[in-house]
């Protein structure tokens, strides 16, 4: 019986042969057919991969064959792009579908993921009268301020006066590809392994770190850029 690497199922036709010299190039110019399985939980992990990155927060570009997941560091003047990981589109649902799980068996254990905190709304200044201050801006002169005199609201930034402001090394633009997620956490942050199940071994090629007050804004951006019909992009 001829001998394969681990892994490997031979074709279900192959038999043992008899050891006639004249049949041991009979199969050269076949094809070599076989399945491959893939342990998630026993992918290496490279050195260089091994201690992850942290991330508070993402952007969620999508195409028309992959998602593109740019995993940001926003932390004083330095903010970057930590992590940029490719996903095919299925294996991007399978992601989101995962996630779910994983936050809902989060709250079953820890209850409901923690929320972002706000900052706490300041209480406005009283003159000697007690009267607001604030309200000193609706007059001006006695006179009353028509509506179309006050600022108009912040529009939302553009994707690329947002990517404007980030930084993004050589090494991080060119990407991670993976072709599936193992997603673990504990009460305090979630951490997402990005695998490629390619003969002979998985590997992860990146791995993610996030406090789990952004893993809900992750999974809502997420669920809005998948399906994405007639989007091109999506960030949070």
């Amino acid at each position: 019986m001829p001998e394969h690497p681990e892994g490997f199922t031979p074709p279900d036709d192959e038999e043992p042969s008899d050891g006639d010299p004249s049949d041991s190039n009979a199969g050269d110019d076949q094809p070599v057919q076989g399945q491959v399985s893939h342990s998630n939980i026993s992918a290496r992990v490279p050195e260089s991969v091994g201690a992850g990155v942290f991330s508070n927060g993402v952007m969620v570009l999508t195409g028309q064959f992959e998602i593109v997941l740019d995993f940001v560091l926003r932390i004083g003047e330095q903010q970057r792009v930590a992590a940029r990981c490719v996903l095919p589109r299925g294996v991007a649902g399978q992601f989101v579908g995962a996630l779910r799980e994983n936050v809902r068996n989060y709250e079953s254990r820890f209850g409901p993921l923690p929320q972002l905190p706000r900052p706490i709304a300041s209480e406005p200044e009283h003159s000697e009268e007690g009267e607001a201050t604030g309200k000193e801006s609706a007059s001006h002169g006695g006179e009353a301020v028509h509506p179309e005199s006050f600022p108009a609201p912040p529009s939302q930034p553009q994707i690329q006066d947002i990517y404007d402001e980030l930084k993004i090394s050589e090494e991080v633009m060119t990407g991670h590809y993976a072709n599936a997620v193992l997603i673990r956490h504990s009460g305090t942050e979630f951490c997402f392994d990005f695998i490629t199940n390619f003969f002979p071994r998985s590997a992860v090629s990146a791995r993610v770190f996030m406090a789990t007050p952004h893993v809900r804004p992750l999974l809502a951006s997420l669920e809005r850029s998948l399906p994405p019909p007639g989007t091109s992009q999506e960030f949070t």
